[in-house]
């Protein structure tokens, strides 16, 4: 219980940084009295060190100090994934207000102006910690819910796959004897190809938990850069072409060269493979085309890939994007399969971008995706 307050506290543990040692010990004294075990460090370098081999639950860190200001050790503190979520309270005088604005720009939770109340401490801190618990809170009940989605992608996605490599390997063991080695290739081959698909799947699975940690959203925020989409997409249909050629897919590209988009490359590649590829596997069996098209609309570079396939038959559209259930686009090429759990982690990742992703399509007219994403810091269509 908390003694000036009344209120129940959490017993978290507090990391507080502050050159001058009369504030720092006054500081940690006020906190353990509340029953919080706390931390201290009289500079940014000094705190780095503790954090290597302790996490507190919140900083509470002066801005105007020696070696390494509190701005500069937030920064650092930012970009260790590991801590990026710890909130940070700032402790400023008075004069110092005009780099408030600066603090909360960078990301910071709380300010609070020396000298203050003990009161108006204790209230900002148990207020971060409420608010990161309840946070957390929403984060694990996300994570359940994904984990049985994952479950039940993992059940009916690797079914098949690993029906055919049953089967095969069973059909190569009993016909040994009487197999040419034209059919034992084949069986081969086809086995070969049921596990290529099974470590994609695998693959496929890891990156969504990746995305619903959290850890694939503080890497697009710690490394999207201005970045080419026309190498980019060009790079992704080269890579893809030998796919295209073996279904009879002609791929047509119009997108302007300086063309500039906010994100991280890695991952805006694997948005349009995804998207690409499922526009190729889609298309019609013979004389298939697939259009890619991009332009400018406001504060956002947008890109359509159309293809002249099968469609999407409307009641499959609201689910399309949602990686619980496996969707296919009407009713050939099901041996490819897995095409709802790329589609709905193009979704993803598009959305980590603060961009949008959307399709419309008409059975045996064929589907347009249309994806918009910020467009670089200055950048414009040329």
């Amino acid at each position: 219980m908390n003694p000036l307050n009344g209120k129940q506290t959490t017993g978290a543990t507090i990391l507080v940084v502050d050159d001058d040692e009369v504030v720092l010990s006054s500081v940690a004294d006020l906190l353990r009295i509340s029953g919080y075990r706390v931390l201290t460090a009289t500079n940014g370098v000094h705190a780095l060190q503790i954090l290597q081999s302790q996490t507190p639950d919140l900083i509470v860190a002066d801005i105007m100090m020696p070696r390494m200001n509190g701005y500069q050790f937030y920064k650092a503190v930012r970009d260790n994934p590991s801590w990026t979520s710890i909130p940070f309270i700032f402790l400023t005088a008075r004069d110092q207000q005009k780099d408030i604005r600066e603090g909360y720009s960078l990301g910071a939770d709380h300010y609070l102006t020396k000298p203050f109340e003990p009161e108006d401490l204790l209230v900002a801190v148990e207020a971060r910690l409420k608010r990161m618990q309840a946070i957390q809170s929403v984060i694990q009940a996300d994570v359940e819910d994904a984990k049985e989605q994952l479950l039940t992608v993992f059940s009916h996605e690797l079914r098949t796959p690993l029906s055919y490599i049953y089967g095969y390997v069973h059909l190569l063991r009993e016909g040994r004897p009487t197999l040419d080695d034209e059919a034992t290739d084949y069986l081969l081959d086809s086995i070969q190809r049921g596990t290529e698909r099974v470590v994609k799947l695998v693959e496929d699975l890891m990156l969504i938990v990746h995305i619903d940690s959290g850890a694939a959203e503080m890497e697009v925020a710690r490394h999207r850069s201005p970045t080419n989409l026309s190498f980019l997409i060009e790079r992704v249909v080269a890579g893809l072409q030998e796919e295209a050629q073996e279904r009879n897919v002609a791929i047509s590209m119009l997108i302007p060269k300086e063309l500039k988009c906010f994100c991280r490359p890695v991952y805006a590649e694997d948005i349009f493979k995804r998207v690409i590829e499922n526009a190729i596997r889609f298309s019609k069996p013979e004389g298939g085309e697939v259009w890619i098209r991009a332009g400018v609309e406001g504060d956002r570079a947008v890109i359509t890939v159309e293809d002249n396939g099968i469609g999407i038959a409307p009641e499959r559209l609201p689910h399309l994007f949602g990686h619980a259930r496996q969707i296919e686009q009407g009713d050939s090429d099901q041996e490819e399969g897995g095409g709802g759990l790329g589609l709905a982690i193009a979704c993803r990742l598009v959305q980590l971008h603060g961009g949008d992703i959307q399709v419309s399509s008409q059975p045996g007219e064929g589907t347009v995706f249309t994806i918009s994403l910020p467009l670089a810091p200055g950048a414009d269509a040329v």
